[in-house]
């Protein structure tokens, strides 16, 4: 029986909550069978229902396989997912037996693997039911990180995992509201046991929030302040780009060159921003910390002395730094002509080639006659910082192929681009 309370929710809160997707002719929910990921299938039912939508819903359902219940629960979602007249899919996740860091490894495992399914049905917007709860949590983690302006944004709205957008449209409600929505439609839900897990920080935090409460400090004033420090890092981010645009060029060859003595006689906090852009793309994507570049930039800018971090190195000259992939570190990958493939993240390779042999490719420093290979080309004058961490093609251990130039090997081309200039 219905409860006689009306539903917690209006029909024109619905239609402002999902108005993001009213022109989408497919989307993805992101749906374990907790109460916040059920509650957003219900309301998306709802919705479609009172905007009279010819919309194609896929709901997704990660089996971790980390506990015995998991095949039950997942079929449990299944048949509530399919009395919507959703379409509904199990994905499994094979893994070896994880001791440590379980709810990281899950969560990226879990995105990777449901954005793997939306590129492949061309959907390219997923839906996680995240409410405020997640949000202020999120919050008081990086917090009590001592997190920057970045961090302390938390959990955006949208965030692009390529060309996929992760839509959060719960972010502004509450976990008790989707309770009550699920209790009112008496829709059941799925309590996972690591929510009650103590050792996990997220969970500490949750059990801990009514404390908050109890200083005045409520969720909707976190919400306030989170959303303000996005407007500011907004704004930020607008003139990081200009700067960027007008002080770093990047070079085909995988490194970076930022102009001096202009980005010296800028704020730090905006030159710690330019360098951590250059960090992640000449490293391929890797994440830098705060702490890391906060110490990087006093010994580039005021120390006035080069630098690695994050498997890059920062070399400081007299009109300019250079930003450029150190020389540790990378893995060989075996092409064939015709083969295309990304090297240490940064390099989209393709051999054209009409010899058989299949090459092996490695950075260009694991050959013992480099210079004299180099010598007539533009490599030549190349620093061996940039040229040893380029790659090249090797049969065995001797370099037969230089990128980008027509040479040594069977009439062979070794066609390298660097990512971010492709992009």
């Amino acid at each position: 029986m219905q409860n006689k309370k009306s539903f917690p929710i209006t029909d024109n809160q619905i239609s402002n909550i999902f108005s993001p997707l009213i022109k989408k002719k497919k989307i993805a929910l992101a749906v374990s069978g907790g109460r916040d990921s059920n509650a957003l299938m219900l309301l998306i039912s709802k919705w479609v229902s009172i905007k009279v939508l010819n919309i194609e819903v896929h709901v997704l359902t990660i089996n971790h396989k980390l506990r015995k219940e998991s095949d039950k629960e997942c079929l449990q979602v299944s048949k509530i997912a399919k009395s919507y007249g959703f379409k509904h899919k199990i994905i499994p996740w094979i893994h070896k037996e994880i001791k440590t860091s379980i709810q990281e490894l899950a969560r990226e495992a879990r995105y990777e693997l449901m954005c793997d399914y939306l590129k492949k049905y061309e959907i390219d917007v997923l839906l996680t039911g995240h409410t405020l709860d997640d949000q202020v949590e999120t919050f008081i983690m990086r917090l009590s990180k001592g997190s920057g302006l970045d961090g302390l944004r938390s959990i955006q709205k949208e965030r692009n995992i390529g060309n996929i957008t992760l839509h959060r449209p719960f972010l502004g409600i509450t976990r008790s509201i989707t309770t009550k929505i699920l209790e009112y439609s008496n829709k059941e839900w799925i309590d996972d046991p690591y929510n009650d897990d103590l050792r996990f920080e997220r969970i500490k935090i949750r059990k801990n929030l009514h404390y908050l409460e109890n200083l005045n400090i409520s969720h909707e004033s976190i919400y306030k302040s989170i959303n303000r420090l996005t407007r500011s890092q907004e704004a930020i981010k607008d003139t990081v780009d200009t700067l960027f645009s007008d002080l770093v060029e990047i070079n085909n060859l995988g490194y970076l060159t930022i102009k001096r003595p202009q980005i010296d006689n800028i704020h730090e906090d905006l030159i710690i921003r330019i360098l951590q852009r250059c960090l992640r793309i000449v490293s391929g994507g890797k994440r830098v910390s705060l702490s890391s570049l906060e110490m990087a930039y006093n010994d580039i800018v005021r120390i006035k002395k080069s630098k690695t971090i994050n498997g890059c190195i920062i070399k400081v000259l007299s009109d300019k730094y250079v930003v450029a992939r150190e020389v540790r570190d990378f893995k060989s990958m075996h092409l064939k002509s015709g083969d295309e493939i990304t090297w240490d993240n940064r390099f989209n390779i393709l051999l054209k080639s009409s010899a058989n042999d299949a090459l092996t490719i490695k950075n260009l420093g694991s050959s013992n006659y480099l210079k004299s290979y180099c010598q007539n080309t533009y490599f030549e004058n190349l620093p061996n910082y940039i040229i040893n961490a380029l790659p090249g093609g090797f049969i065995k251990d001797k370099l037969v192929l230089l990128p980008n130039i027509h040479n040594i090997y069977s009439s062979s081309n070794l066609i390298v681009k660097f990512k971010s200039v492709e992009k």
